[in-house]
């Protein structure tokens, strides 16, 4: 009997309570992400973009790659280069565009496409930033053939 009126004490109680909220507490802690790994893409440049504003269009294609295609460059030209450093931790994608101006010379194109063949069949959140123009946009894509999204840079 003495053992048992442990379970009418008020101490056994809280003890019981704090326990409860400790296991609550650790089951809702995120999972760890793991290392960010990082993809690097070149990209090719276009002159036939109808869309002048700065913007991309994000779309995955029939194989399940995601197409980033990016509109509005200024500056450009057909000599220079566009590339893509992608940095993905857990399912935070930050896309970092990198861009060579080119000679001045040459014919001047205004849009460029690049494919990511480093995501898996989920739903990401995006980051997209492009240092040299100082212009970014943020969305978020689940990867499935024919998904697609539409943002302007700011």
């Amino acid at each position: 009997m003495i053992i048992l009126s442990i379970f009418q004490t008020v101490e056994f109680y809280i003890i019981t309570a704090f326990i409860a909220a400790a296991v609550v507490a650790a089951a809702s802690m995120p999972s760890h992400r793991g290392p960010v790994r990082t993809f690097l893409y070149g990209g090719t440049l276009r002159g036939d973009a109808a869309q002048s504003q700065p913007g991309i269009v994000a779309l995955v294609n029939d194989r399940g790659q995601l197409e980033i295609h990016r509109f509005g460059l200024e500056g450009m030209t057909e000599s220079g280069a566009y590339s893509l450093a992608v940095n993905i931790s857990g399912f935070d994608v930050t896309i970092d565009e990198r861009l060579t101006p080119g000679n001045r010379h040459d014919a001047p194109v205004t849009a460029a496409w690049a494919t990511l063949d480093c995501l898996g069949r989920e739903r990401y959140h995006f980051s997209y930033r492009s240092e040299a123009t100082g212009r970014s946009a943020a969305f978020t894509l689940n990867i499935s053939p024919g998904n697609r999204v539409e943002r302007q840079l700011s």
